[in-house]
């Protein structure tokens, strides 16, 4: 992720409020070029006695959800030891952090940090008058969340027309150019001459806004329902083609990334064929409804012109399209999880995006 100059403000915002909490020294090293990676990281210097500590930081202005934790977690798993620096995290946010092992600090002087010779947990300080509303995200209705799901999956359909792109997405007309202002007013969306068309400035920061946002905005509205099964491989019995279905999660990872052992399904089925797919999942493959259950069902939500855009593994057309599975591995929050998505995100998703 870009560190802007606004960033470095937060920064700087977050080590005066980590001082005024804990008497803490820090420091802003300097921005720096993530070693294999394309975007610039500011680094900053914490100080405990005799015992110095160097992170790479990750700046979000707004943090509202624990799949929004997710995300930069798994962002900074390659930049150890990360921090995340944000304006502010609730008590409840916080706890998640020290819980998932993701330290941070915010502008209010709340802070997580553990290192060796350093633990600081400090929580319950409210935030600053200064700190600015979070601005609507543009994946937050919707609408929105599968529109922007479409171009992420096909870069072509950025430069196509709005009936088109409203077709292949499933939504009305009139939405598409208020996505795409919305896009173009946080500065991700640049319109250049007729012969250039549309650009996306920051597919990386719009796919992580899209991840975040997908289980609390879009997945509980396509029906998810949970069922457990008689063995821990029935799922290779099942021809989820024939059942109008695609397979996300660790099955559809372990097929496009391989080195993984599914312990639980994911499969979304089109509307029009769920009834039938119910009763050969339950009839047929002997599934039991349970809320528990490691077997999940949900309604597919794409155009099936969607399928092919991101060349699934030759003869898997039964696979849900990469970036769906990522967003599901990132939204189960289990560590193992987040290694199988960020495997995925290298392997199969950053090809795509830099097609931008």
């Amino acid at each position: 992720m870009d560190q802007k100059a606004g960033d470095i403000d937060w920064v700087e915002a977050a080590l005066v409020a980590l001082h005024r909490t804990t008497g803490m020294q820090a420091r802003i090293r300097h921005g720096r070029r993530d070693p294999g990676g394309e975007a610039p990281v500011a680094a900053i210097s914490l100080r405990r006695g005799d015992a110095a500590h160097r992170y790479a930081v990750e700046c979000r202005r707004s943090v509202r959800t624990v799949a929004d934790l997710s995300v930069v977690r798994a962002q900074l798993q390659e930049r150890a030891p990360g921090l995340l620096v944000t304006t502010y995290l609730t008590p409840a946010l916080a706890g998640q952090c020290r819980e998932m092992g993701l330290q941070f600090l915010d502008t209010a002087g709340n802070t997580f940090l553990d290192a060796p010779e350093l633990f600081v947990f400090v929580i319950g300080q409210t935030p600053p008058d200064s700190v600015v509303r979070p601005a609507v995200r543009i994946s937050g209705n919707p609408s929105s969340q599968r529109m922007v799901f479409a171009l992420l999956c096909q870069p072509e359909l950025l430069q196509a027309t709005y009936r088109e792109i409203a077709r292949v997405s499933g939504i009305a007309l009139g939405s598409v150019g208020a996505v795409f202002n919305g896009l173009s007013a946080r500065g991700w969306l640049l319109e250049t001459r007729e012969d250039e068309g549309r650009r996306l400035t920051a597919p990386d920061r719009l796919l992580d806004e899209w991840v975040a946002n997908y289980p609390t905005i879009l997945r509980h509205r396509l029906q998810p329902r949970r069922f457990s099964a008689p063995a821990a491989d029935w799922w290779q019995a099942v021809n989820a083609t024939e059942l109008g279905g695609y397979w996300s999660g660790e099955v559809a990872a372990a097929a496009m990334v391989g080195g993984i052992r599914p312990a639980s399904q994911t499969l979304y089925i089109a509307p029009a064929r769920m009834a039938g797919a119910l009763q050969m999942l339950t009839q047929k493959h002997r599934l039991q409804p349970d809320p528990d259950g490691t077997v999940e069902v949900l309604e597919a939500f794409w155009d099936p012109s969607v399928e092919g855009l991101e060349s699934p593994p030759p003869g898997r057309p039964d696979l849900a399209p990469p970036v769906l599975v990522y967003a599901d591995l990132m939204a189960t929050l289990d560590a193992d999880h987040l290694a199988e998505a960020t495997q995925l995100r290298k392997a199969r998703i950053k090809d795509v995006l830099d097609r931008f």
